[in-house]
């Protein structure tokens, strides 16, 4: 699995290839925003995650983002011009969050760490991530089949990025021998995931950990659920 090292990562995000959450920020300066403007854009985006999740994309009004957190239209297309510069954001920051946090989470673990322990950490990463941004979550599906092609592109592209680090997982398991003999591995790491991203749509806070679930998802998906 081929990853970048810690070094690069903080330098990625640092100059916004990782996280550039203002597409059309004034950067003539070169500088990256603020944190003050980054805090106003992560106000603005977390509005349109509950305002596109509750009306989905066509029927979504930037004034209505903007009412929600008392900031007027107008210094909400200084940082997001458009609905559809906003829309793009809103469905790609997680990903890209999430896509940081795996990496993160295998490259600090031990050489010596076996797969099985590699791909339990990366769901812990992974539930830890997307069950706090449930609103998120609902906005991406209600939006998804409505945004321009070419913002759907864009973002699957990304998507594609990120199942990439289990498609890889998966793939070093079943080389390393900790995967049954003759399992398909393409079908294992869609059960896998699938099960990880359906947690979504039935958890609720209060009863198993973000942490909790994983590793008896884990635990269920490598040993079954059969008598020991």
């Amino acid at each position: 699995m081929t990853t970048k090292e810690p070094e690069e990562l903080a330098t990625l995000e640092a100059d916004g290839a990782v996280r550039e959450i203002n597409r059309t920020a004034r950067r003539a300066s070169g500088r990256k925003p603020s944190r003050k403007t980054e805090g106003v854009q992560e106000k603005i985006l977390d509005a349109a995650a509950k305002v596109f999740a509750q009306k989905g994309y066509q029927l979504t009004k930037l004034s209505e983002i903007s009412d929600a957190i008392d900031l007027h239209v107008t210094a909400l297309r200084y940082h997001f011009p458009t609905k559809d510069v906003l829309v793009e954001e809103m469905i790609n920051s997680l990903t890209r969050e999430l896509h940081l946090r795996l990496l993160a989470t295998l490259q600090q673990l031990p050489p010596e760490t076996c797969y099985r322990a590699r791909i339990e950490a990366a769901a812990i990463t992974y539930l830890n991530t997307t069950l706090q941004k449930l609103d998120y979550i609902a906005a991406h599906g209600n939006v998804i089949n409505q945004v321009p092609e070419d913002v759907r592109e864009r973002h699957f592209g990304l998507l594609n990025e990120t199942n990439r680090i289990w498609r890889d997982l998966m793939a070093a398991a079943s080389e390393a021998g900790e995967l049954r003999p003759g399992i398909n591995v393409s079908l294992a790491n869609q059960v896998l995931q699938g099960t990880l991203i359906w947690t979504r749509e039935w958890y609720r806070p209060g009863g198993l950990t973000p942490t909790e679930l994983a590793v008896q998802i884990l635990d269920i998906l490598f040993d079954g659920i059969a008598p020991r």
